[in-house]
């Protein structure tokens, strides 16, 4: 019970990015390492402090943080669902500025917004056990109560656990399972949290143009002021250089100015076109105008994996092949079995491919045949326009059918 108790975030990969935190969620190590063995990886852990928590960003968790979190007696927690890339970067730059880090990649920010992820979900009981004990006076660590706490024990029990007169053995978790509705809950949660930062995020924007709105007015009346300046100064009768470097500076001013004023508008044009995008976006989803395909990057076991852990595809999602190059009967297997409404594809695939997927009755796009927007990183098509791709198909292969048996008949006449 001698070293500190840490909250250990972690992003797997071929580079591994580690993040450990304090129970009182100040950082205490952020790093990373291409090709980290687990068992340098664990010793790293090991070094730092005694792990209370395994943290992962993504749900579910990874295998390697599951083996890691049980080799060191670890509670894993896991968010409701996969935090978003936008709501990483928050987390990472907010912590960044409070406590001076510089972090190398994203692997690190990865690591970093898993471990923050677990402090705040953590972080009411922990206050409370703090007041608690400080309420009553109690002579026990802090920080191994919160662990006891974490592991499924009450505040009085773990109490009672550590003031034995002999060492207590390395705690078991207590596993409660969670109910449906707790983990129903736990996901309109998160989502509600989504939806108050995008607010604000629609927020800033709204105030971010007000302002810009402002400083252009501001400008102008500047520029309109010193405007009158020159025609004042040009109509009076001074001395003839004073007359000219006044003049000159001022249409230097104006220059400057009009450089600014370019620059605002500048600003203002994007964000209206982000905001104005956004607008758009959330409106043609609820009306079921616009249609997400989750992508796949590699037509492989591996790809399809991380992307039903990235996407959580689903079955009647449609989803877009953007290499299907490496895909054969056995990955159009896998992910016929999810249950994939539609698959676009961009480029050719194998004939094996196309058989299972013909098997599973589920029909295979060229994306040539739509119309993709890409937007905030994500493939979006009309549905619409994907209605119409699928239903030239149907035709395509309803003629192609028609030429076939109007062969076969010909060729019974002729016999």
């Amino acid at each position: 019970m001698g070293s500190r108790r840490l909250i250990v975030g972690i992003d797997p990969g071929v580079t591994v990015g580690l993040a450990a935190l304090s129970l009182d969620g100040n950082p205490v190590f952020v790093g990373s390492k291409r090709g980290w063995p687990l068992s340098s990886l664990i010793h790293k852990i090991t070094e730092l402090g005694e792990p209370a928590i395994i943290s992962s960003d993504v749900s579910p968790a990874p295998d390697l943080l599951e083996k890691i979190s049980v080799k060191l007696n670890a509670v894993l927690f896991v968010p409701s669902i996969s935090m978003s890339a936008e709501e990483k970067h928050q987390v990472a730059r907010a912590y960044m500025e409070q406590y001076g880090l510089k972090l190398e990649n994203a692997h690190e920010i990865d690591a970093l917004a898993a471990a923050v992820k677990a402090y705040q979900h953590y972080k009411g009981k922990f206050e409370k056990v703090e007041a608690r004990i400080k309420r009553l006076g109690l002579k026990v660590p802090v920080d191994e109560v919160k662990n006891l706490v974490v592991r499924g024990y009450t505040v009085k029990g773990a109490v009672q656990l550590l003031q034995k007169p002999e060492k207590p053995p390395v705690p078991p978790l207590i596993k409660r399972p969670v109910s449906q509705e707790a983990r129903l809950k736990n996901i309109i949660r998160e989502l509600n949290e989504r939806l108050i930062r995008e607010k604000e995020k629609t927020k800033r924007l709204r105030e971010a143009n007000r302002e810009l709105h402002l400083k252009i007015k501001g400008l102008r009346s500047e520029i309109s002021s010193l405007k009158e300046k020159i025609k004042a100064i040009r109509s009076e009768q001074t001395v003839q250089i004073r007359r000219e470097r006044e003049y000159q500076r001022l249409l230097d001013e104006v220059k400057r100015l009009r450089s600014k004023v370019a620059e605002y508008s500048k600003q203002l044009e994007e964000y209206k076109r982000r905001f104005n995008q956004m607008q758009r976006l959330r409106e043609l989803e609820s009306r079921g105008k616009l249609l997400l395909l989750k992508p796949i990057e590699a037509f492989t076991e591996k790809g399809l994996r991380k992307a039903f852990q990235l996407y959580n595809i689903k079955t009647g999602d449609s989803v877009i092949l953007l290499d299907p190059s490496g895909g054969g009967a056995s990955t159009a297997e896998t992910l016929a079995k999810r249950g994939v409404k539609t698959v676009v594809t961009r480029g050719s695939m194998s004939h094996y491919a196309l058989e299972v997927f013909s098997k599973y009755l589920i029909p295979v796009i060229s994306s040539k045949r739509l119309k993709i927007e890409w937007i905030e990183g994500l493939p979006y098509v009309s549905a619409e326009d994907l209605k119409r791709a699928l239903k030239e198909i149907r035709e395509a292969e309803v003629t192609d059918a028609y030429q076939v048996i109007k062969a076969i008949v010909e060729n019974h006449r002729k016999g």
